[in-house]
């Protein structure tokens, strides 16, 4: 190859990465929902009407990230690395505050269960994120996923790794019985690839109504990864406004991309005075 043809072929790779990362949106919720133009009401956050969130894979995606995790001997604690490029952690001043928190934590029980938390590591001094295990997760394999962004670009970064248990129990404890629940999850198309809004009433406790508070910044926060293939993905979402949220049984509304044919565990994170999750099945078809 001759050398004015290697510096073309540079040429046209650095043009084309130039024009990619410009493309690229410049907020979190910008590069978790497409078209993001969000309403806010009463300082809580909702999704615009046109807006919907993607199903991203960020192993796939390969952003400019590296996660590390582990546990503590105990199991109850652990830490983890968000790495640049040059090896290099993102400290605290580095890590932008998005929907009142810096860094959103997913953790999803590899198999059984399917258990699942929504945590926020504290930043250590040594360019560390600590969190606490919630017992569930304890003794049991795990695939974390965290977004945050950039305070320096304004960039969303995903990333995700697998954490080994620091011991393993064939029965981890169970959780904890939901106060709340999800009565039932409706979406206006099934078929992969949709654009799909997605509701879910909402109920309390027997004869009692459900009053949903503000939790980080919104009404609620959901996450959805597919039943049986723990490495595929996952999506994380905000609501959409439409007027239900504050009715006694509340309805939310989610818009979704739909992603591959299959079954999917549709966890909602709300808060009725106290945080609690629950989870719904979505099934998606060909």
């Amino acid at each position: 190859m001759t050398p004015l043809r290697q510096v073309g072929i540079i040429t046209a790779v650095a043009v084309a990465a130039f024009f990619g990362l410009r493309a690229l949106p410049d907020t979190q919720c910008a590069f978790l929902h497409a078209d993001h133009q969000p309403v806010v009401v009463d300082g809580l956050q909702f999704c615009g009407l046109n807006e919907e969130a993607n199903f991203y894979s960020p192993m796939t995606l390969r952003f400019p990230v590296g996660l590390e995790a582990a546990l503590a001997p105990d199991g109850a604690t652990g830490e983890l690395r968000l790495l640049k490029d040059d090896g290099h952690p993102y400290y605290a001043h580095e890590v932008a505050v998005s929907h009142s928190q810096r860094v959103h934590l997913h953790l999803r029980q590899v198999g059984g269960e399917r258990a699942y938390a929504h945590l926020h590591p504290r930043p250590a001094a040594d360019g560390s994120w600590r969190f606490e295990l919630p017992a569930p997760l304890r003794g049991v394999g795990l695939r974390a996923y965290v977004d945050f962004s950039d305070v320096r670009t304004g960039r969303t970064m995903l990333a995700e790794t697998e954490v080994a248990p620091a011991f393993t129990t064939a029965e981890p404890p169970a959780a904890p019985t939901p106060r709340n629940r999800i009565v039932e999850l409706t979406a206006s198309t099934t078929q992969t690839g949709a654009s799909a809004m997605i509701r879910l009433r909402l109920a309390g406790p027997a004869g009692k109504p459900l009053r949903l508070k503000p939790i980080m910044g919104s009404l609620g926060h959901a996450v959805v990864f597919s039943a049986d293939r723990p490495d595929a993905g996952y999506a994380h979402m905000h609501p959409t406004l439409e007027g239900g949220e504050y009715a006694d049984d509340p309805t939310l509304a989610f818009r979704l991309r739909l992603p591959a044919p299959g079954a999917y565990d549709f966890w909602l994170n709300m808060n009725d005075g106290a945080d609690e999750l629950l989870r719904a099945t979505l099934t998606v078809t060909p």
